[in-house]
Parts: C-alpha cells; structure tokens; sequence
C-alpha cells in the first residue's frame, strides 16, 4: 500500500504514478505486508521528500531535498535502497558472526550523564514545535539500534522483552541506554 500526501502544494496524477514506478523499484526487496508513507513538502528552496516504509512495527526512512519534484523522488527513494541494503547486510551478518556481542561491548553505563551537563539549559526559552505520540514495539536492544540506524535518528523508544519502557540513543562512537522506571 502506498499513501502519498503533499504539503504546500497540489500533487498532480503524473506525479504520483511517477512515485509508484519509482517505488515500485524496491517493493520487491521488502516483504508484502510492507506499505510506503510518503510526504512531499514545499520548502523555501524546493521540495522535500520522506517515504517511510511500515512493516510490522518495523520503520525505514529514506529521505531528500532538491530544486524540483522529480530528483527529491528518485534521491529519497535511493537513500532507502541503501538504507535496505545496509540492513540485510546488517541481519546476514548478524547471524554469521553472533555481533550481538559486539554491540553489547559497546554499550556505555547511563549513570555516565549527569544533571551538571544540564544545568546551563534555560527552559523558558524552548518552544516545542512537533508533538507526537507513540507505541513503543517489543524488541531486543540490537533490534533497536537496527530501528534506530534505519530511521536516521539519535535515539530510539521501544519496550524490552521484559516489559521495561528503554531509550537506546547515540553516544560517540557507541550507543547508551536508559532504562526507564
């Protein structure tokens, strides 16, 4: 299933089957019970695509921005082939060489941060722009950093498997991990 939404502009017929031939060029490296969110926003200086594929509280995020339409397509839609490729080679890899250990190791303690690093952040003068809500997926800590990677984000939410609410984010050349209460 493909959603297509455009923001800021009205998205011709020629351009959204434009976006199922390109998607079309990956459809058959996913499962068939993967769907694609796509948004196509107007910027000040172009266009900006994120197709996002859903399959099974799995996300994969590939992402662009151009003068016109038709390259921010064919550049977001090269951004999540790599990104696939990346991830299978990450799966095969996984189960050749058990790097479960190797993630492990890289892992550093949370009571590292402390609320020294903090205290010069003046709150009065933040304005949250975006609110969102979500439903963490259960999964194990490696399969959070692959969600995370595959998102392009700096920290990911999810449930562990055993039921704590965790937060795996980016921390150097590593990964922290805080568990919530």
């Amino acid at each position: 299933m493909i959603n297509i939404t455009a923001r800021g502009f009205e998205l011709k017929q020629g351009t959204k089957d434009g976006i199922d031939k390109e998607l079309k060029r990956i459809e058959k490296m996913l499962p068939d019970s993967a769907s694609f969110d796509v948004t196509l926003a107007r910027i000040k200086d172009g266009y900006k695509c994120d197709i996002t594929v859903i399959n099974v509280g799995s996300f994969i995020r590939g992402e662009a921005k151009a003068d016109r339409i038709e390259p921010v397509v064919d550049m977001a839609v090269d951004d999540l082939k790599r990104k696939i490729r990346k991830l299978k080679t990450f799966l095969v890899d996984k189960k050749r060489k058990g790097a479960i250990d190797e993630i492990a190791d890289a892992f550093i303690p949370p009571e590292e941060i402390s609320m020294e690093d903090f205290e010069q952040f003046d709150a009065s003068s933040v304005e949250i722009k975006r609110k969102k809500t979500i439903s963490p997926q259960m999964m194990t800590d490696d399969e959070a950093i692959v969600q995370m990677e595959m998102l392009g984000h700096s920290f990911f939410i999810y449930l562990g498997l055993d039921g704590e609410t965790k937060i795996i984010y980016q921390r150097g050349k590593g990964y922290g991990l805080l568990i919530c209460d």
